[in-house]
């Protein structure tokens, strides 16, 4: 990946002799919140009923501007957590993501630590802030056995989003189109599909994989409604392949949306893990097999907003599935400033086991903080 990038680099630095100038941006949250959560009975002895979520993010770019239409940024962003009850069902305690991008009349190309195409251009439900509904933050406050984080390794029986997110932030290349009649198209490579945040097992055989993705975007304006749609599509090699679509529409502070997921494998993909021992829980890679959707309904006025959403997920020939509604408010005291509250109901249903299933409730209330 380094000639990728070096060449990339220089491509970029000759493209104009032209003197410009250069700039940077900065921005970042921290956020902490408190949660009350009511498990099914069996998980009462294993899991505490309060949790204290706190994380922060951290993202720092700089570039230089060679004229209006062309300029090359460098990004870091940064992430770190702690405070989380439970551990084993979210991305880690930390993470970061180094890229760049270059930006011309032609388009705009980026390497480095980035979602793919599809990811990149999909919409969907609308979320209200720390509370999204796709990679849903719930399961800090109600854990979900089918999506299970160990370490360096992953363990998903069922799809954690309607947005093509197999591969993460794996490192990766991505071209996008200039608009054009209010669509963009994009196109993403990695030469390996593994990513700390993915949902790739690291156990698996085709941690190594490549993957392909593309997506196309438009937004449109019908009889006084601003309509967002996207369509994604995703080649991931020996793993699986993957079609979503997503769609929009707001108006006056009412926003409705909902997008659609669908993971599936092929004769030349590796079979699915259907067995369990020390290495490869039962179902580990359920996902690749799946559907998932989400819908949604927020407004938004002056610094409140409130939303509500329901978000599913099934695996084919399986008994798992995720259900998770939340609804989620949003009050900002000023930029810099808001406060949150919170509720939400899952049930998550596996394998006929202690450890299986789970459902409850969690009520939420915090601060985020804004640079």
């Amino acid at each position: 990946m380094k000639k990728y990038f070096l060449a990339f680099c220089a491509v970029c630095w000759t493209s104009t002799a032209s003197a410009g100038e250069f700039f940077y941006d900065y921005g970042g949250t921290a956020n902490s919140f408190y949660g009350y959560s009511d498990y099914s009975s069996k998980y009462n002895r294993l899991y505490k009923h309060h949790h204290t979520p706190t994380a922060a993010e951290l993202s720092v770019s700089a570039g230089y501007r060679f004229n209006p239409d062309n300029e090359l940024v460098i990004g870091v962003d940064g992430q770190i957590a702690g405070g989380r009850e439970v551990e084993d069902y979210n991305h880690g305690k930390w993470g970061e993501n180094v890229y760049a991008t270059y930006k011309s009349a032609y388009g705009e190309w980026s390497i480095g630590q980035i979602y793919n195409a599809a990811y990149q251009l999909a919409v969907g439900a609308p979320t209200v802030g720390y509370f999204k509904v796709n990679n849903s933050p719930m399961v800090d406050f109600l854990a979900n056995p089918n999506w299970q984080r160990y370490g360096k390794t992953a363990s998903y029986r069922t799809l954690n989003s309607t947005y093509l997110n197999t591969d993460a932030d794996s490192l990766k290349i991505s071209y996008t189109t200039p608009e054009f009649y209010r669509t963009r198209l994009a196109f993403s490579y990695a030469p390996d599909s593994y990513s700390r945040a993915g949902l790739v097992n690291k156990n698996s055989r085709y941690d190594n994989r490549s993957s392909y993705a593309a997506g196309i975007y438009n937004e449109a304006e019908l009889v006084g409604l601003e309509v967002e749609s996207s369509l994604g599509y995703a080649y991931n090699h020996k793993n699986n392949q993957e079609v979503s679509a997503g769609l929009s529409i707001y108006r006056k502070g009412w926003t409705l949306g909902g997008s659609y997921r669908k993971s599936f494998t092929s004769s030349g993909d590796y079979p699915l893990n259907i067995y369990h021992d020390s290495t490869t829980p039962y179902d580990f890679d359920g996902y690749r097999k799946g559907q998932a959707f989400n819908v949604g309904l927020s407004y938004e006025i002056g610094p409140f907003k409130t939303g509500v959403s329901y978000f599913a997920a099934y695996a084919d020939k399986t008994d798992n599935e995720d259900k998770i509604i939340t609804w989620a408010n949003r009050f900002a005291f000023n930029k810099y400033i808001a406060a949150y509250l919170a509720a939400a109901y899952a049930e998550y249903k596996g394998k006929d086991s202690f450890s299986g299933s789970n459902r409850g409730f969690a009520t939420i209330g915090g601060l985020e903080l804004s640079l």
